[in-house]
C-alpha cells in the first residue's frame, strides 16, 4: 500500500500542473512578478526587485524567502498569485536541471510560500 500523499505535495502538484497547463510563457517569472506588483507601494517593489536579483543570481531559496515575506504582509490578487506560481515553477525546473539545487532549504522555502499563497487545502 502506498503512503498517503502529504497535502503540500498534492497542492504543489496541482498548482504546478495548473501553471504548466496554461498558455506557455517565455517571460521569466521575475518579470511577471514585477509587472503584477507594478502598482504596489515602494517597499513592496523593492522586495520584488530583491526577488529578481536573488533569482537571477541562482539564489532560489533566498528569492522564495523574500517573496514569502511579501505575501505575508499583504493580500495578493489572482494575477500576483499566478506570478508567484510561475516563480515556484521556474524554481522547481531549475532544481530538476541541477539536482544540487534541490536542498531541504529550497523545499522548505517552496512549501512555506505555497502554503502562504494557497493555504492548507
Amino acid at each position: 500500500m502506498k503512503p498517503p500523499i502529504k497535502p503540500i505535495a498534492w497542492m504543489m502538484a496541482v498548482v504546478l500542473a495548473m501553471v504548466g497547463c496554461g498558455k506557455k510563457s517565455s517571460q521569466p517569472a521575475t518579470e511577471r512578478l514585477q509587472q503584477s506588483f507594478g502598482k504596489a507601494d515602494a517597499a513592496t517593489k523593492q522586495n520584488i526587485a530583491q526577488v529578481h536579483t536573488a533569482f537571477q543570481a541562482g539564489d532560489y531559496t533566498g528569492a522564495l524567502a523574500v517573496m514569502d515575506r511579501v505575501v505575508a504582509t499583504q493580500s495578493i490578487d489572482a494575477a500576483q498569485k499566478q506570478a508567484v506560481d510561475a516563480l515556484i515553477l521556474q524554481t522547481r525546473q531549475a532544481a530538476q536541471r541541477d539536482p544540487k539545487l534541490n536542498t531541504p532549504e529550497l523545499y522548505k522555502a517552496t512549501e512555506d510560500l505555497m502554503l502562504r499563497v494557497h493555504g492548507e487545502n
